[in-house]
């Protein structure tokens, strides 16, 4: 009896955990940028955003993403904003972005982070494209003036081909993801205050 209770429990345990685990966040960032720095953000909408899939749905993660950008700090201009927001949807296959055909490059000291150490998809110079699997959701930020990807966050198993399931994954990956912009946006303007402090000594 006591097994059969613990067996059962096991599986209650795996099962309620399977969809939050299928769920994984990852970012790259560029270490040599001082997020407090910047001040001001304007949307970018792409070419690879969920407007062919769902009007609705892209309108939502607009909403969201912007909702969070605000909440970590930035203030929403009209022109000439310090950084671009955009987002990426792999929706029914891989996808394939490679940065001769976006606005922007890496920063100088751009550090590529767990996504592609798993083995997911593959990274390379200008000519050679980033390879996110299907399902992912990707959040980039990039500096106007210097052209520069300075962050980006993607998140794995978001949108599935049940469509009905994907407002509340992606609300879900939205929000994590950008938590860890307001972590970073936090602790680089921490960094940056005591360097100036040593400075003003």
């Amino acid at each position: 009896m006591r097994k059969t209770l613990l067996f059962c429990l096991i599986g209650f345990v795996f099962v309620a955990a399977g969809p939050a685990a299928g769920q994984k966040i990852h970012i790259d960032y560029d270490n040599a940028t001082a997020f407090s720095e910047y001040k001001t953000f304007q949307f970018r909408e792409t070419m690879q955003d969920l407007r062919r899939v769902s009007s609705s749905l892209h309108h939502r993660t607009v909403e969201q993403i912007t909702d969070y950008a605000v909440e970590g700090g930035l203030a929403q201009a009209d022109s000439e904003p310090d950084v671009y927001l955009a987002y990426y949807a792999a929706t029914d296959r891989d996808l394939e972005l490679t940065l001769r055909d976006l606005d922007y490059a890496y920063g100088p000291g751009f550090s590529l982070g767990s996504y592609w150490k798993g083995g997911v998809g593959t990274r390379d110079t200008k000519d050679r494209p980033f390879v996110f699997k299907e399902g992912t959701v990707v959040v980039d930020v990039w500096d106007r003036e210097r052209k520069v990807l300075v962050w980006r966050g993607m998140a794995t198993a978001v949108l599935k081909k049940d469509s009905s399931k994907n407002e509340k994954k992606l609300e879900k990956a939205l929000e994590r993801l950008m938590k860890r912009w307001e972590e970073m946006y936090g602790t680089r303007a921490r960094a940056v205050r005591k360097l100036k402090a040593k400075k003003d000594q």
